[in-house]
């Protein structure tokens, strides 16, 4: 798709905007291309299709639909990406991140996604829940208790989401 500084600069020019607006106006038929055969026209006429704002197909000139929309989608900046999501690989876990913080974030989205808020776990169940993102099960399980994402009891055999 072109770059919206193309599609604007196509259309500067009053005798190309004319002849844009008359070939929108004639709907999805268009014009007959031999409209275009005189004075500057072909000029223009090719100017506007090497914008990609309108099309000549079978002898007649029509014009493209959507291309302002595709224009300014390509031209949207990419939303910011949370460096967390690089640390997961088809939904995996590929390293617990050494800095503190960034593994914090790691552990909440890990406890978040993976256990139900008020539901209580055996050991066994935290680890086949946990072994779906990471192989290091008690490393992991390790890191949510100490990092209170995950409330385990004075016998260690119940765990639950921490609250708050």
């Amino acid at each position: 798709m072109p770059h919206p500084a193309r599609l604007v600069s196509a259309l500067a020019d009053a005798e190309r905007l004319e002849l844009y607006a008359r070939v929108v106006t004639a709907g999805a038929c268009g014009v007959p291309a031999a409209e275009f055969s005189g004075g500057r026209a072909p000029r223009h006429l090719a100017e506007l299709v090497g914008a990609g704002l309108v099309r000549e197909q079978d002898g007649r000139v029509t014009a493209v639909t959507g291309v302002f929309a595709a224009a300014l989608r390509e031209q949207r900046p990419a939303a910011p990406r949370d460096p967390v999501d690089d640390l997961f690989r088809d939904g995996r876990l590929v390293s617990v991140p050494a800095r503190r913080e960034v593994r914090s974030k790691v552990l909440d989205r890990i406890s978040r996604r993976l256990f139900a808020p008020g539901t209580d776990y055996d050991e066994k169940q935290v680890n086949a829940v946990l072994r779906t993102c990471f192989d290091d099960t008690a490393a992991l399980r390790r890191y949510l208790v100490d990092g209170g994402h995950l409330e385990r009891t004075d016998d260690g055999g119940v765990y639950r989401l921490a609250c708050g």
